[in-house]
């Protein structure tokens, strides 16, 4: 009897130890036997690499988005620059403009008028520009254009507003020079 105890004792704890499961970790030897002849092994492999094949596609779809969104902030900022330069530029020109300005001589109470509002007129556009300049910043500290494109636009159009005004300015301001002579 003693005997026949130990040998179910024995077999009870073999196979035990030999339960089965799909997972290696857990299965045991005759778990990984009927896993290998199940394909269960083969199909949690699949199931592995599928999602590993899923999440390198994911991955590869996220570092083409990202090469997008720096190539647009690098054409953003680009564009940012450029309108620096157009500021810097016409800063520059009403400088120019204003050197000529002071310049002038006046023949008549009536020209020191149109000079002395000429001269008004080039202060207030180069106020403009300066404040110009200063959202222009704000808008870089925030970020740049692709931040708020539509900021950018108004900045735009109000710069376009500024040099039209210059011109006018400029013709102005050649027309006291003329009668000035």
């Amino acid at each position: 009897m003693y005997r026949e105890l130990m040998l179910c004792i024995i077999l009870s704890a073999a196979i035990t130890g030999c339960a089965t499961s799909n997972d290696p970790r857990k299965g045991g030897f005759f778990g990984g036997v009927a896993g290998l002849n199940s394909g269960a092994y083969d199909a949690r492999v699949q199931q592995r690499q599928d999602e590993l094949n899923r999440q390198r596609n994911v991955s590869e779809e996220l570092k083409q988005e990202s090469r997008s969104l720096d190539s647009e902030a690098q054409q953003k900022e680009s564009e940012l620059a450029a309108e620096r330069q157009r500021l810097n530029e016409m800063e520059k020109n009403l400088s120019s403009l204003q050197a000529d300005v002071d310049r002038l001589k006046a023949k008549s109470d009536k020209q020191k008028g149109e000079i002395s509002k000429l001269k008004k007129k080039i202060k207030d556009a180069r106020q403009k520009l300066s404040a110009q300049q200063t959202a222009l910043d704000e808008l870089d500290r925030a970020g740049g254009a692709a931040s708020d494109p539509d900021r950018y636009r108004v900045l735009e159009q109000e710069r376009n507003s500024l040099a039209e005004l210059y011109k006018k300015l400029l013709e102005y301001s050649k027309a006291l020079s003329n009668a000035a002579k």
